[in-house]
């Protein structure tokens, strides 16, 4: 297996009025590694330098508020899944924090038609600071959809998790991400559906193919797993 797919895990009014909100709204900004793809947020696999540290900590608070509006009378599916899984966890959940300052949650991303969303990993450690030596024992990435075109937007796995020299090899002199030339066909391609929560370990290649139509509207999530007996840590 994959992926974990659960359906319906956001209601369908919920869905509807987030996906009418969200196409057009003004706060969305270009991702910083590829100014194609757009996000309402700041996530923090675009940290380079300590002045985009600097703004995403400092940021942080006001983005989980800021979604928070955005769902408004309704609760934030990001929030609604955060309380989940501090609930759910024995040794509960928390919010990443880094040298004490906490992480973000709840990035809203939007793959626009005709964007391609390449094979790529997903790793904590490329946007560490060097002085931080947290060590996860594993992740995943957990998403929720809130809008999916008609044609396009499929999930790709390809289910290999190349090492960072390897992949890096791979990437070559790219921004980001890999060409699908280089990997052959995924070995499972996966169409979700608006309120579905999929989850799906990141260190592992992946893509979403380019949607046709409307725009792919997600919210992006990163759990971290440290051991059985020591909470789980949350961040975007």
């Amino acid at each position: 297996m994959l992926a974990v797919r659960i359906p319906g895990s956001v209601s369908g009014k919920v869905v509807q009025y987030a996906s009418e909100n969200l196409l057009d709204h003004p706060d969305k900004g270009g991702l910083s590694q590829d100014t194609s793809f757009q996000r309402i947020g700041f996530a923090y696999s675009e940290i380079s330098d300590e002045a985009s540290r600097e703004r995403y900590h400092t940021e942080a608070r006001d983005n989980i508020q800021r979604m928070r509006e955005l769902f408004a009378p309704y609760a934030s599916p990001s929030g609604v899944f955060r309380l989940l899984i501090e609930e759910t966890w024995k040794p509960g959940a928390s919010l990443l924090s880094l040298g004490g300052r906490k992480a973000f949650i709840g990035i809203c991303r939007h793959q626009h038609k005709g964007v391609d969303l390449n094979p790529h990993t997903d790793a904590l450690e490329r946007n560490l600071p060097a002085v931080d030596s947290r060590q996860l024992a594993a992740r995943l990435s957990a998403n929720i959809y809130v809008n999916i075109p008609q044609t396009g937007g499929e999930l790709e796995l390809w289910g290999t998790e190349p090492g960072e020299e390897t992949y890096n090899k791979l990437k070559g002199e790219r921004a980001w991400g890999l060409e699908r030339d280089q990997l052959g066909p995924p070995k499972e391609v996966i169409k979700p559906a608006p309120g579905d929560l999929l989850l799906l370990n990141p260190r592992q290649i992946h893509a979403v193919r380019p949607p046709s139509d409307e725009p792919c509207i997600t919210l992006g999530h990163f759990l971290g797993y440290y051991g059985s007996d020591r909470p789980l840590a949350l961040w975007s």
